[in-house]
């Protein structure tokens, strides 16, 4: 192994493999793989290619999941999936540790703090802005952290990366970026070819039916009855899911261009154990309460629905019990007659054996997770054709 320096008195990776070497080696490797792991989450929530089912792993709770931070503005920059930038520096950091100069310690040395400041932002943006974490991105932050301190106590301490070496990567960054864009530009020209695909997995769906009984709670309705509309959505969802955020958030849009077409139903199912026996610990702690507040009084439901997800990420803080205030529904956040109410709702979910939110039911077809408009387009536009 050959370096600019064969024997450097402090030094993180110019004096053999050592421990901390071996250390920072092993780190950078992690960072790697988070890092790929948030990039391929980010195009499979943007760009699907399967009717529902965009949950991950590190979906954990409400304030431990990945979807926040997947939807929020700060999953990409410069229209590249932010992870990208953290992929090229754990790489940096890995080269430059398999064969290690001492320019390019100093540039690792320089890039790990300014990273581990972007990634401080990042974290303070997440739990004061997103009010949750994304378990994956927090390791990544770890990860940082401990880099930072590896070549700042142990290294070649420096804030000025070497001009050649940052030359190097930042070509290497703009390559990396520009095949993101591409990448990108690719998979939108391809979503017409795809939403072909997803309208067939709904034709094959199942046909389990619409609920046997309607929901009081209606979003959008123009027929005199739920069942007589041609398209038909029973949206089975949790205040405090993120993607049931991103779902609520689509309907107006699709209204607006389906509008005497379509009717949309909701019926709670919040995945706390306080209200639903099907849930075996309080995953969102505050989704009984909200659906208790929500289902007060019908007539004020889709003004309530609207006003808790648009606060979703403060239900814990104080958020909920304003918006019981404002609208005079305090009494049900207590009350065991509005409570079993909600359970009433979330025992139609039987009918689907429902596991877990968002679920869909599309004229009678059961939908876990959610999609994109583009597809809901699709698939209603199918449903309209099919019909005549």
């Amino acid at each position: 192994m050959e370096t600019d320096n064969t024997k450097t008195e402090r030094s993180l990776t110019l004096n053999g493999l050592t421990g901390l070497h071996a250390l920072q080696i092993i780190i950078s490797l992690c960072m790697i793989g988070v890092s790929v792991y948030l990039t391929n989450h980010y195009f499979k929530v943007h760009f699907p290619t399967e009717l529902g089912g965009t949950s991950s792993i590190c979906d954990l709770s409400q304030f431990w999941n990945c979807d926040a931070a997947t939807h929020s503005s700060a999953a990409q920059f410069f229209n590249v999936p932010t992870s990208v930038f953290g992929l090229i520096v754990g790489m940096l950091f890995f080269f430059s540790s398999l064969m290690p100069s001492e320019s390019q310690e100093k540039t690792c040395s320089a890039v790990s703090k300014y990273n581990f400041i972007g990634c401080v932002v990042l974290f303070f943006y997440s739990l004061f802005q997103l009010g949750s974490l994304c378990p994956m991105c927090s390791a990544y932050y770890v990860l940082s952290g401990l880099s930072c301190l590896n070549y700042s106590r142990f290294g070649i301490n420096s804030w000025m990366p070497d001009l050649k070496i940052s030359g190097i990567w930042a070509l290497i960054l703009g390559a990396g970026m520009t095949i993101m864009v591409m990448q990108k530009s690719e998979k939108e020209k391809y979503q017409s070819q795809v939403n072909i695909s997803i309208v067939e997995q709904f034709k094959n769906l199942p046909d389990l039916g619409d609920p046997k009984e309607n929901s009081p709670y209606v979003i959008h309705n123009t027929y005199k009855d739920f069942k007589s509309a041609p398209i038909r959505l029973t949206i089975f969802s949790d205040f405090q899911c993120p993607f049931c955020k991103v779902v609520a958030e689509q309907m107006p849009k699709l209204m607006r261009r389906f509008k005497d077409k379509m009717a949309i139903q909701y019926i709670f199912y919040p995945l706390d154990s306080s209200c639903n026996s099907a849930v075996k610990h309080r995953m969102h702690d505050k989704a009984c309460q909200a659906a208790m507040v929500a289902s007060c009084k019908p007539e004020l439901f889709l003004q309530v629905h609207d006003e808790i997800f648009a606060v979703q990420d403060q239900l814990s803080t104080g958020a909920l019990d304003k918006i019981a205030s404002q609208f005079g529904l305090t009494e049900c956040l207590t009350s065991e007659e509005q409570k079993n109410k909600v359970i009433t709702s979330i025992n139609q979910a039987s009918q689907y054996d429902i596991q877990s939110t968002p679920t869909l039911i599309l004229n009678g077809k059961k939908i876990e997770g959610s999609i994109v408009e583009a597809q809901f387009e699709a698939i209603f536009k199918y449903i309209l054709a099919d019909q005549k």
